[in-house]
Formats: C-alpha cells, structure tokens, sequence
C-alpha cells in the first residue's frame, strides 16, 4: 500500500499545474501615460516619475532573466536622442518579449535572472522627453495589447500591478 501511495504522488508531480499569469508591475511609483495605436487601442504602457529615482525595478514578477542592453551611460533626464534608449528585455519561450526602456545606468544595470530587480534609476533615455519607463510586449515586432488592464487610465497614479498575460 505504501509503495502504491508513494507512486501515486510521484506521478502527480508529473503532472503539469496551471500555469500562473505573468504579473507586470510598475518599475516605481509614477503617472500613467497610455501609448495608442491609430484604432485609439492602448498598445503600451509608460509610468512618468522624477529623474533620478533610485531603484527602477524590472516590470514582471517571478524570476525571469533579463538582457540589458546600454546605449548611453550618462545622467539623462530630458532624452538623449532616437535610439539611444537603455533596455532590458525578457524573451519567453512562446517568441513573446517583454521590453523596459529609459532607465539610466547603475551598478545594477546588467543581464541575470531576478524577481523585480533593480536595473537601474528613472531616466529619459532614448526619445523620453522626460523620466519614465516604457513597458511594452511584442512578438516579431508586433506589439501585444492583452496584458493591460482595462482600468488603466491616462493621469492615475500607480504604485503596483498594472496587468498580466
């Protein structure tokens, strides 16, 4: 009876459990600012905050590991030019990715695998007229819209979830 008990649960382990949805959160406490494609469907998400905040965190929770790319190292608070902008990216198995852009560079900007990591401070690099992050998944250079949450709106203040896919 042991013996059958005991290969009972080591089948269940086999046994795949439902998959959780990936969380995106805010990388700091900031403003809403919606990105809509001509349709006036949000297709990405940025969060305006002070230049300078220290400890952007990655958007996703759970651990996952990230790729950071740097294009520029220098304080950047008002863009630094088309381009230019640092990011840190995480690509899943199904060919999605997940993109973050505009932090400025820390000693905490590099590639690893983390939940919520620091990746750098609140920046404007790239195009960002002024600091925030950019949050957006795509597939093949399509952007993926599913993950946002309806009740996102341009203005609110955010501190937390923002949506899942």
């Amino acid at each position: 009876m042991m013996k059958q008990s005991l290969a009972a649960l080591a089948c269940l382990a086999l046994v795949p459990m439902s998959v959780t949805a990936a969380q995106v959160y805010a990388p700091f406490p900031g403003t809403v600012k919606l990105h809509r494609n001509a349709a006036g469907i949000p297709n990405a998400v940025d969060i305006l905050g002070d230049c300078g905040y220290w400890g952007a965190e990655t958007g996703l929770m759970g651990s996952v590991s990230w790729n950071v790319t740097l294009r520029t190292t220098a304080l950047t608070c008002g863009g630094s030019g088309t381009g230019n902008q640092n990011e840190v990216k995480h690509t899943f198995a199904d060919g999605y990715t997940f993109r973050q852009w505009h932090f400025n560079k820390t000693s905490n900007s590099y590639d690893r695998t983390c939940d919520r990591c620091q990746i750098g401070d609140a920046g404007a690099t790239g195009n960002a007229p002024t600091a925030r992050a950019h949050l957006q998944r795509d597939k093949n250079g399509t952007l993926n819209t599913a993950w946002i949450s309806p009740n996102l709106v341009d203005g609110q203040y955010v501190s937390g979830p923002l949506g899942s896919f």
